[in-house]
């Protein structure tokens, strides 16, 4: 099959090969778009929808694993007959965000109603010497070695059907933020430098060791946890750093920056998340070593200032949110009309686009209300929701 050929097929071996063109960045033909489909993703967003309990959903390995292999094989017909986008179905170990974070001793908590919640170790109050006291975990602490079980575990049932993606990834300076009282943390970066600097080594060094550990559990490791993109292990791995929109330039530099770089060093580079506005950030972000992606929201963020930065450079990943901070884009058609209508070059572009083929603002509150989304009730105009994005992107894109 030539190189040409993997932009008309869409079969998995196609997809693979676009996100080997896009992470190259080679000049291409259109920009890649994906329905955002990782089943610990949409199952718990159901759940919340249907006010069912997730507790298990996390907790349980078996019932875990039913629900992602039931939802994969779902989407998989939505994509082959509907969709036809570039997403690679995988699963994931997921018990959250803070299982780094548990290592070090916090409590994480499984609810029927939400997320598992995370629990700082370090206090409220208390003094930043208490860095010191903390367990010198490893890849069997806390909830990692759950995490492994559930990997050994999707293996064995699901064998090699699906690729594994890297569980929860808060980067090193989230899950500090996690392990520390927050509002403490974020005076600590000003006052103990020594101590903050003392728990971001100590986090590295286990995120390392662990990814190290759960990628030989599996056969084929996708080292990128969100956004859900198809990262081949040795092209680096996605962190999260929500945190980055909340702290100045400097302290960003300071304290995460060394620590990026040591992850980016060790996986052949990075891909970044933050939620929020990080316009601040960018030229640090400049100075980060083989910087593979960005992931951000186009409503908290700037599209035309990341470009501007990074366009052509980096692999620029956009979704559609509901946090309007710089713009009011209601719905994915409206945001990729707009993507369109600036005629940029293709490379180096993944479009994130969940099926919102209605205000997003209104369907997150009624979400956050309980209240089923009119979604379901337009299911003929969701199931042609692929066909809408490729007609826009042909107005520019062949």
């Amino acid at each position: 099959m030539t190189k040409k050929d993997i932009w008309k097929g869409n079969s998995i071996e196609d997809r693979k090969a676009r996100w080997q063109a896009l992470w190259a960045l080679e000049d291409l033909p259109r920009p890649l778009w994906f329905i955002p489909a990782d089943p610990m993703l949409a199952i718990p967003l159901d759940h919340f929808k249907k006010q069912q309990s997730v507790k298990d959903l996390f907790h349980d390995k078996d019932v875990q694993l039913r629900e992602s292999l039931k939802f994969a094989s779902f989407f998989e017909n939505l994509q082959r007959n509907f969709f036809h986008d570039d997403y690679v179905m995988r699963l994931q170990p997921q018990l959250g965000i803070g299982v780094f974070a548990s290592a070090f001793g916090c409590i994480v908590e499984f609810s029927d109603t939400q997320y598992p919640m995370t629990h700082p170790v370090i206090q409220s109050g208390e003094p930043a010497s208490r860095v010191y006291d903390l367990p010198h975990p490893d890849i069997h602490s806390g909830l990692l070695k759950d995490t492994l079980e559930f990997a050994d575990y999707f293996r064995l049932v699901a064998g090699d059907r699906y690729p594994i993606a890297m569980t929860d990834l808060q980067g090193p300076l989230d899950t500090a933020y996690l392990i520390w009282d927050s509002s403490d943390f974020m005076i600590a970066m000003l006052e103990h430098s020594q101590e903050v600097h003392h728990l971001m080594r100590q986090v590295t060094d286990l995120i390392i060791k662990f990814m190290k550990e759960l990628k030989a559990h599996v056969k084929e490791f996708v080292p990128a946890h969100f956004p859900p993109v198809y990262l081949p292990d040795g092209l680096g791995v996605s962190v999260s750093e929500d945190v980055l929109a909340m702290i100045s330039p400097n302290l960003y530099e300071e304290y995460s920056l060394p620590y990026i770089n040591q992850l980016s060093e060790e996986f052949g580079g990075v891909i970044i998340h933050s939620c929020g506005n990080f316009e601040h950030q960018l030229d640090v972000l400049s100075k980060v070593h083989q910087l593979r992606g960005i992931n951000f929201g186009v409503n908290e963020m700037s599209f035309e200032s990341l470009y501007s930065k990074f366009g052509g450079k980096t692999v620029l990943i956009p979704h559609l949110s509901s946090a309007s901070i710089i713009a009011d884009y209601q719905t994915a058609y409206e945001w990729v009309k707009h993507f369109v209508s600036l005629k940029l070059p293709a490379k180096g572009i993944a479009l994130m686009l969940a099926p919102d083929i209605e205000n997003i603002h209104a369907t997150d509150m009624k979400m956050a209300l309980g209240e089923q989304s009119s979604n379901t009730g337009n299911l003929c105009k969701t199931l042609m929701f692929g066909d809408q994005i490729r007609k826009i992107l042909k107005k520019t894109y062949r």
